[in-house]
């Protein structure tokens, strides 16, 4: 769900099967696919991301929206001039339907290979099905998992390398990918694409029997976060990093420099702890309403 990286809270939706869910208008609008830094592109909707990485051997694909919106991100790929087909790893920040949704349609058509840590596998391959907070409402196409990635694991296709920061808590798999992109005019810069720390609505931080360690789980994240190397910030959400705005300054005249934001990512982290950390407190004293 929502990275509150403004890391805003993921609006509630209504009791529905997950196709029938509804959802921000700006989760399923088109938007114009556009190139952000090195070999990395945006073929996602105005506000979900789905990030294409391109290289010789094949791309990289992380997050694919909601189930609809797998013509999107395809269609997005093709404006670019990339063929879908030769999609070779998909990848995910979190195994919630409005970020893998669209994964199955895409794995089968490109054959691509799925991506996940353990914490997320068998949520990604039970469709949503033992997720520790959402039920059938928010379910999604299965996925057969390929291949399970671990905390510092290197996954690499074609000189491009991904490393997979594991950083638990808004779901018990939640990975940050970071990696090294290099500006046209030859400057390496270090990017991540950042998994959600928000607090979703009714999530229990204390006493939580499906995830017992879920406090632990967001502490540690963010002590990872916090200590990343971060110049060009992405996230599941392109409102949380300003994605819009960045997009139409590349457009105008600042190109790849207006991805590059060493201050928003730090700012985006803290925000996101300090909302944590009061949820967290309200919770302990027993100001949460008892759930």
């Amino acid at each position: 769900m929502r990275l509150t990286c403004a890391l805003v809270a993921v609006a509630v939706l209504s009791p529905l099967q997950s196709q029938e869910l509804t959802v921000p208008a700006s989760w399923t609008a088109r938007t114009t696919p556009h190139h952000i830094i090195g070999n990395i592109h945006y073929v996602g909707t105005v506000d979900l991301a789905s990030y294409l990485i391109a290289t010789p051997d094949g791309h990289i694909l992380i997050d694919t929206g909601l189930e609809r919106n797998a013509a999107a991100v395809l269609d997005g790929m093709r404006s670019l001039g990339f063929d879908p087909t030769d999609i070779r790893l998909l990848l995910t920040t979190q195994a919630h339907f409005d970020h893998v949704g669209a994964h199955e349609e895409i794995r089968k058509l490109s054959g691509a290979q799925v991506v996940v840590s353990a914490g997320d596998r068998d949520v990604l391959e039970g469709g949503g099905q033992g997720d520790y907070h959402f039920g059938p409402r928010y379910h999604f196409p299965p996925v057969t998992v390929d291949r399970i990635v671990h905390e510092g694991a290197v996954i690499s296709l074609g000189g491009t390398s991904l490393t997979a920061r594991l950083t638990p808590g808004h779901t018990k798999g939640t990975t940050t990918w970071t990696m090294v992109a290099r500006e046209k005019a030859g400057r390496l810069r270090h990017v991540v694409f950042m998994g959600s720390t928000s607090v979703n609505a009714g999530v229990k931080l204390v006493d939580n029997r499906e995830y017992p360690f879920i406090a632990a789980d967001y502490q540690r994240s963010f002590r990872v976060l916090r200590n990343l190397p971060c110049e060009v910030f992405l996230a599941a959400h392109a409102s949380a990093f300003g994605g819009p705005r960045k997009a139409e300054a590349a457009r105008t005249g600042t190109g790849e420099a207006a991805f590059v934001d060493p201050d928003g990512c730090r700012a985006a982290v803290e925000r996101s702890e300090r909302a944590f950390d009061a949820e967290l407190e309200r919770q302990r004293t027993g100001s949460a309403g008892g759930r």
